[in-house]
């Protein structure tokens, strides 16, 4: 009984370590993230071309509105200012809102170019 009970609190510590170290991925990768407001265009797997507005970017990945109806995991381009057309997947779909990831992650300098572009 008591080996059981030693085996459950490590299984416990180990969770919570697992989340703790979620918890903080999490954080830094919303510390990683810039708030713009630029609208573009992006294409879906199709051709398709739909308008979008940005609204956070990091390196990795952005977040954006859409009127076009899209589908988590669905591959897609984007025209993003100064940098052009990119490729990335929906991660997530909540009503209009989309988040992308890049396929390729853009450079800090890429970066640094989009968000002085979008805040004149």
């Amino acid at each position: 009984m008591v080996a059981w009970l030693s085996d459950a609190s490590a299984m416990q510590k180990a969770s919570a370590a697992r989340l703790a170290a979620h918890v903080a991925q999490v954080n830094r990768r919303r510390a990683a993230r810039q708030e713009i407001h630029a609208d573009t265009l992006m294409t879906d797997r199709e051709g398709r071309l739909s308008g979008v507005r940005l609204l956070n970017l990091s390196e990795d990945g952005f977040m954006a509105i859409t009127d076009m109806d899209q589908c988590e995991r669905e591959p897609i381009r984007i025209d993003m200012p100064i940098v052009g057309w990119v490729r990335a997947d929906i991660v997530w779909v909540l009503g209009e809102r989309i988040g992308a990831a890049f396929r390729e992650a853009l450079t800090p300098l890429q970066m640094g170019a989009i968000v002085r572009d979008v805040s004149r």
